[in-house]
């Protein structure tokens, strides 16, 4: 039996988070003033930015080494001195500004990794249609590769970020019966920055054996509606290593 009081608790996170607080009143108020990349984040849940990010400047060897490819998915953290370097490149570009525009002012940050598809095809979990459960996040795959057709893309359900999801477990999250060409598949070019807002649908199954790498970063909004509040933000930031958007220059000078 459903228990009504997490029912209700979770039907008024999604309708006060998703319903014109924040992210459809920016848009509705701003529909003739938006750039084309976040009026294509904002009206399709995922957009392909118009600059490139500068590779050259990252040392992605020690990351991208493998002996072989006997996987499905394997993800190697970014360390602290990469990642300062990233995100300054990332301000630069005006990329955090745009996710700023999409979440709001206060964001925390996390995965922070290089993501690696390996040879191995899967059917299950990630690699099968999805939301993730997370409400206002925005994800960024940065390509590491050419582009190549033969290598799995990201697969995205356009505009089912607007959509409000109810769910009580995790197979109420994932959808392995929707029929792929109804999908967008992206495919990036080396060094393409590509955001999607993953409370839609995105990934489809994994039947290419070519690997690929990306590096990815999540972007998730902080405040009284969102998921990260005060009530469990200690908790989180030890659960999933957050690091607070405003700090994150200043990694590099951790140990």
């Amino acid at each position: 039996m459903i228990n009504k009081k997490n029912m209700f608790t979770n039907l008024r996170k999604q309708f006060l988070n998703r319903m014109f607080i924040h992210q459809h009143y920016f848009e509705i108020c701003h529909k003739f003033f938006l750039k084309k990349d976040i009026k294509d984040l904002f009206e399709n849940g995922y957009s392909v930015y118009n600059k490139k990010f500068p590779l050259e400047n990252i040392d992605l060897n020690k990351y991208l080494n493998y002996s072989d490819y006997d996987f499905v998915v394997d993800r190697k953290k970014i360390e602290n001195v990469d990642l300062k370097k990233i995100y300054t490149a990332l301000i630069d570009l005006g990329v955090i500004s745009m996710i700023k525009n999409y979440l709001g002012k206060k964001i925390y940050v996390y995965d922070n990794s290089i993501l690696t598809l390996g040879n191995k095809n899967s059917y299950s979990e990630s690699m099968q249609p999805h939301h993730d459960s997370k409400y206002r996040r925005v994800k960024i795959y940065i390509w590491l590769n050419d582009k190549n057709l033969k290598t799995h893309p990201l697969y995205y359900l356009k505009r089912t970020h607007k959509q409000i999801k109810l769910w009580h477990k995790y197979d109420e999250t994932r959808f392995p019966n929707l029929d792929q060409k109804k999908f967008d598949a992206i495919y990036g070019e080396k060094g393409s920055i590509i955001f999607f807002d993953t409370h839609g649908i995105h990934s489809h199954f994994k039947t290419t054996n070519v690997p690929r790498s990306v590096m990815e970063l999540s972007f998730e909004s902080f405040g009284f509606l969102n998921r990260l509040n005060k009530r469990n933000i200690k908790n989180e930031i030890n659960r999933l290593n957050l690091i607070d958007l405003d700090e994150i220059i200043f990694l590099g000078n951790k140990n």
